[in-house]
Parts: structure tokens; sequence; C-alpha cells
């Protein structure tokens, strides 16, 4: 019994430096190629786009993953500067990975621009991530989860 409770301390510690190593941060699923998804510009200002996606990622994008660790939205939106952005994070071992980016911006006068940048790598499998149609379909108004 000793045993297998150090290997399993030791599984667990192996697992969670594995995962540190391909943890991806907000700025590196920016600037990767393949994490872009797509944008679109919508007529609505850029505060009521973000709270729209907001409460839209909330809904769909937080669960339990087949792993049993927790997926989470954490947001934030500068009133100054009118751009905000919506992560989905996965809770795993202490860690947070970043899977999910949907950045909001100010453009051309009110109306908002909308990125979506999302993991494409071993960390989200088994994720639900969100595409570009549905974030369309969310920020003009629908309030359904899954693109049928």
């Amino acid at each position: 019994m000793e045993l297998e409770l150090k290997y399993l301390t030791l599984f667990t510690l192996l697992f969670s430096f594995l995962i540190s190593g391909c943890a991806i941060t907000i700025s590196e699923l920016k600037s990767s190629q393949s994490s872009y998804d797509g944008s679109f510009t919508i007529k609505t200002a850029p505060s009521d786009t973000y709270r729209t996606l907001r409460y839209m990622a909330r809904q769909c994008l937080e669960y339990e993953a087949y792993s049993g660790n927790p997926v989470i939205v954490l947001s934030e939106f500068d009133g100054e500067r009118n751009e905000g952005e919506i992560n989905q994070k996965l809770l795993s071992e202490g860690l947070l990975v970043n899977n999910t980016l949907i950045e909001i911006e100010k453009h051309d006068g009110n109306k908002a621009q909308v990125s979506l940048y999302t993991t494409k790598n071993i960390l989200s499998v088994g994720i639900r991530s969100p595409n570009i149609s549905d974030i369309k379909r969310w920020a003009n108004g629908d309030k359904t989860c899954q693109n049928d």
C-alpha cells in the first residue's frame, strides 16, 4: 500500500511537470498562428458585446471536464479602453491552463471587434471549446450553447 502511494505521488508530480511545461499563457495563445480562429465586427458597443459573451461563456464553457477537473471562465473589461477578455481555463493539478480567449475591442466608432483564440494541443483534448460561429451566434443574441 505504501509503495502504491509513492508511485501515485510520483505520477502526480510528473504529470504536473508535464502540464506546466505545456501550459499556454495568454500572450502565447495570442501570438500562435494555429490558435487564431478568426474575428468579426458587430454593431453593438464593446461593453454590451462583452456582457453578452461573458454570460454565454459562463453558461456554455464552465463545467467539469471528463478528467474530473473543473473548466472555469474568468473575464475582465476595461471601461476606459473599451476592451475586454474572456478566458476559458482548465484547472488541473493547481495550474490554470488557458484554453480559450475571446477578445473584445472597440472598432470603428462604437462597434466591437471580437477575436477568438483556442488551444489546439494535447491540453485541449476533451475540452469543449467554442468556434467562431458559436461566438457570432452568441454576440447576435442566440442563447443556445451548441451549434446544431
